[in-house]
């Protein structure tokens, strides 16, 4: 048997399955300008201000999907260690997932003034915050920054794994941050990385 074969079967995945198929249509993202005017959009002024900015910030970079961070609990989130723990994500998969130091001091400022409750993003009633309210929140915010597309909440997922590809991660890193079951699921992410690659080659003198 080809030992380069050999060697990435016994890594459970097959380089050549990532292109088979029709082409996938991309999916959207937002550039790094685009995705801290959303996040600067909420008013630090007011109680929920602060929640939503930490919000979108985890959203933007830790790669959660949306009911993944509102089924969030207290103890799931450790601002000691920069890490957040998610139990039961998308087919049943737990995960963990690390931020950076400004995403800690987001989470932290909301931590400082929520209210007491059983999940770490509530109301301010200490209640659970509903998706579709999360939704609409950050369209608006969106169209507020002035960004030309929609934005929903999984726009946010979108740019984070697009942006750990451009910056060198692996694929297999990728995917395992995003809790995805197959590596065939996060492939979609590298033709966009391909086509930032595009422009960089281009765009030499």
């Amino acid at each position: 048997m080809n030992n380069r074969a050999s060697n990435a079967g016994s890594r459970g995945w097959n380089p050549g399955e990532f292109y088979s198929g029709p082409r996938q249509r991309l999916p959207q993202r937002l550039t790094r300008e685009e995705a801290a005017a959303l996040i600067a959009q909420p008013n630090r002024r007011y109680p929920t201000g602060v929640r939503d900015r930490a919000f979108l910030r985890l959203l933007y970079r830790a790669g959660l999907r949306c009911n993944e961070a509102l089924s969030l609990k207290v103890r799931d989130v450790d601002l000691g260690r920069g890490e957040i723990r998610v139990w039961q994500g998308k087919g049943g998969r737990d995960r963990r997932v690390w931020i950076d130091k400004t995403t800690i001091e987001y989470l932290d400022a909301w931590k400082s003034i929520r209210p007491k409750s059983d999940y770490f993003f509530c109301t301010l009633q200490g209640g659970h915050i509903d998706d579709g309210h999360v939704r609409k929140m950050v369209a608006r915010r969106g169209a507020k920054a002035g960004i030309a597309i929609r934005c929903h909440p999984h726009l946010l997922r979108h740019t984070f794994a697009s942006e750990l590809l451009e910056d060198g991660y692996s694929i297999i890193e990728v995917q395992r941050l995003m809790g995805h079951a197959h590596v065939s699921t996060t492939a979609i992410y590298l033709h966009v990385a391909d086509e930032n690659l595009r422009r960089r080659l281009v765009d030499r003198d």
